[in-house]
């Protein structure tokens, strides 16, 4: 309140100072006490509302303006914040890069739903562009689909920020942008970044004369940033669970997660086949040739293991140079016809010559001689030291309890 005394004295002020000038101006010029008067009430009512009505009038108006304009943005900025509490929300429900950005998608439709576009990716070698996500066309006529083949090919990805080309007819336009479509096009490329490195870019299209205006340019880059982190994460998540899951050096699965995977199976009382391999001779072979080319052995026979079983089969290192082959539903004489193959598989892989000739010989039993997942193990352990005395670079089953 004592901040508005001021403002009210010179208020006060400035009346009394028009009146006194105005009743000295008809004072002086006119003579007369009713004209005087007349003419003193007409000069003051006038001069009050020239100098000091309309200026409050404008003043007020523009703080109404203001006041409106303030409401606004403030207005907008919840809405924004809203909207970014609930992309957040859904991106953190999203289990991989596959649902972050089917979330991104259904954001965009949200902010631009005259707009037409799709989110690319680089792949695994980063040197190729995949589309990984489409918005409905919106009566584009397949103009929204970009031509750009490399992460390199595109502007707004070489940039690291978002590129607005308003006419596809212009200048600067994007090559990529031109000839596409029977109309000028608008476009909007955001970069994507994952892992703090550009790979990929959200690119929207949209006839020429809507070009995208600022706010849509931030809230779509704000979706950019927070799928490129999500995806960032859930692959961080998924590399470190296949890790922790598998062998380093070959990629099967290790012993702990084989074992979980088959206590599932026995808990649904799936019948099992066990194969129990082992590499003959490997401790030659090292002494011979070498670590890394032991190292190449094991990568070999375990990459002809995944191609020569079955796609139910789970293929682990159980250690060293011994694999473990899981066969569902099978028994040991169906599990043998598999290492069959697998050994008929090896002989040809290693016709090529790049790494040296190496022979296995396998052990396996099944649920019908244990019920024990370690007891099956046990029996094929037996069965592998039965082909190894019988001159190895064979199977053999195991002849029961």
């Amino acid at each position: 309140m004592s901040g508005t005394w001021p403002i009210i004295i010179l208020d006060v002020a400035w009346v009394i100072l028009v009146t006194l000038g105005c009743w000295l101006l008809v004072d002086r010029l006119i003579t007369g006490n009713v004209a005087r008067a007349f003419a003193y009430v007409g000069i003051t009512g006038v001069a009050l509302f020239v100098f000091t009505a309309l200026p409050l009038r404008f003043f007020l108006m523009r703080q109404r303006d203001e006041a409106t304009e303030r409401e606004r943005l403030l207005s907008a900025a919840s809405e924004r914040r809203e909207f970014e509490s609930r992309l957040i929300r859904a991106l953190d429900m999203a289990a991989d890069q596959q649902a972050a950005v089917g979330v991104a998608v259904e954001a965009v439709t949200i902010l631009t739903p005259t707009a037409c576009g799709e989110m690319l990716l680089a792949d695994s070698s980063r040197a190729h562009m995949q589309t990984v996500g489409t918005t409905p066309e919106n009566g584009c006529g397949g103009a929204c689909h970009c031509e750009v083949a490399t992460p390199s090919a595109c502007p707004a990805v070489r940039s690291g920020h978002a590129v607005h080309h308003e006419d596809s007819r212009l200048l600067d336009a994007c090559p990529n942008l031109r000839g596409r479509g029977p109309d000028p096009l608008s476009a909007l490329c955001v970069p994507v970044s994952v892992a703090g490195s550009s790979v990929g870019v959200l690119h929207l299209v949209r006839t020429a004369d809507e070009p995208f205006d600022d706010r849509a340019i931030a809230d779509l880059t704000t979706v950019a940033k927070m799928t490129g982190s999500r995806i960032g994460l859930v692959t961080a998540m998924a590399q470190s669970q296949l890790q922790a899951s598998t062998d380093p050096l070959t990629g099967l699965l290790n012993r702990r997660s084989l074992e979980n995977e088959v206590r599932t199976l026995v808990q649904q009382g799936e019948p099992l086949a066990v194969i129990l391999a082992d590499l003959d001779h490997f401790k030659v072979l090292n002494d011979t040739h070498g670590h890394d080319a032991g190292d190449r052995a094991l990568r070999t026979f375990a990459r002809v293991l995944r191609r020569a079983v079955r796609d139910a089969d789970l293929v682990c290192r159980y250690g060293g140079e011994e694999f473990i082959v899981v066969c569902p539903g099978s028994d040991k004489y169906s599990a043998s016809l598999v290492f069959d193959r697998v050994r008929m598989e090896l002989e040809a892989t290693l016709g090529d010559g790049r790494t040296p000739p190496f022979t296995v010989s396998a052990g396996i039993a099944d649920s019908g001689d244990a019920t024990d997942f370690g007891d099956m193990i046990t029996l094929a352990d037996v069965a592998l030291l039965q082909a190894k005395a019988a001159g190895r670079n064979r199977v053999q089953l195991n002849a029961g309890v």
